[in-house]
């Protein structure tokens, strides 16, 4: 009796671990058909990816190109960027100036923050259509110097141009990756290793984004000399000093006070 009581209790059992192994299996069939789903999406994904990526490799080759349409929201773009400035920059006001509809721009430019990066490569393109190291002749302080006072002459042409520039990607932004590849090649001809080269562009580089974002955004004379300005620096005796002799009496000079300070950081860098 307890035998055949046992026996049906091992069918039974036997019979459930079937139906659980049954169930298991078809869960694992389950999971795998998602995983194969997923990769499927994963794989269309990327193909999408890299078609995009095309595309947009397509409309800024190396060479620096765009097509004629997308020349004509950047240049619209420009031209509101350098009465309005950054924070004033609107997709339909583009839009309208580049005589088309403002939800057609992003078939030519994915969002703003891409419009934005080919702005800065087109800024850059204006000043350096070309960009090559310096010459074996040619003292690597002087290349420098001619380089990087081009690099703010180039923002400077633009409202709000060093945000522009300096908040950029490399890719589409191309140029400056070129101009910092120059400086590197310029200067490790010149005997530097390869951590000080760019240790000295970086230094150059960053220098001038900070005095021109500096130079069209600081405050203006009229609040400089405003009464309020003059009760805060009475805390402040050195910066007062300053802004007597540097701002009211009229000695300010941008293009010297940037060359000076450039000097510092080329001067610093010879001596090592």
């Amino acid at each position: 009796m307890n035998e055949e009581r046992q026996r049906r209790r091992l069918e039974q059992l036997e019979k459930r671990r079937a139906v659980m192994m049954q169930r298991m299996e078809a869960h694992q069939a389950r999971l795998e058909q998602r995983r194969e789903l997923m990769q499927q999406r994963m794989d269309r994904e990327i193909e999408r990816a890299n078609k995009a990526f095309e595309r947009a490799a397509a409309t800024l080759e190396l060479d620096g190109k765009m097509s004629p349409k997308q020349e004509k929201i950047i240049e619209a773009a420009l031209e509101q960027l350098r009465t309005k400035g950054l924070n004033e920059l609107s997709l339909r006001e583009i839009a309208k100036s580049a005589h088309m509809q403002a939800p057609a721009l992003y078939w030519h430019f994915k969002n703003k923050e891409v419009l934005i990066d080919y702005m800065a490569e087109a800024i850059l393109q204006k000043e350096f259509k070309v960009v090559e190291p310096r010459k074996a002749d040619q003292p690597w302080q002087e290349w420098l110097e001619e380089h990087i006072c081009r690099l703010r002459k180039a923002m400077l042409a633009y409202t709000d141009g060093a945000r522009v520039v300096a908040g950029a990607h490399l890719y589409p932004a191309i140029t400056m990756a070129r101009l910092f590849e120059s400086s590197l090649e310029s200067l490790c001809t010149a005997g530097f290793d390869l951590e000080e080269a760019a240790r000295i562009t970086s230094a150059a580089t960053m220098y001038t984004y900070g005095f021109v974002i500096e130079e069209q955004s600081g405050p203006d004379m009229e609040e400089i000399t405003s009464a309020h300005t003059t009760a805060f620096l009475e805390h402040f005796p050195y910066m007062a000093k300053m802004v007597k002799t540097h701002y009211v009496a009229g000695n300010l000079d941008p293009d010297a006070d940037f060359k000076s300070g450039l000097q510092l950081i080329i001067s610093a860098a010879s001596k090592h």
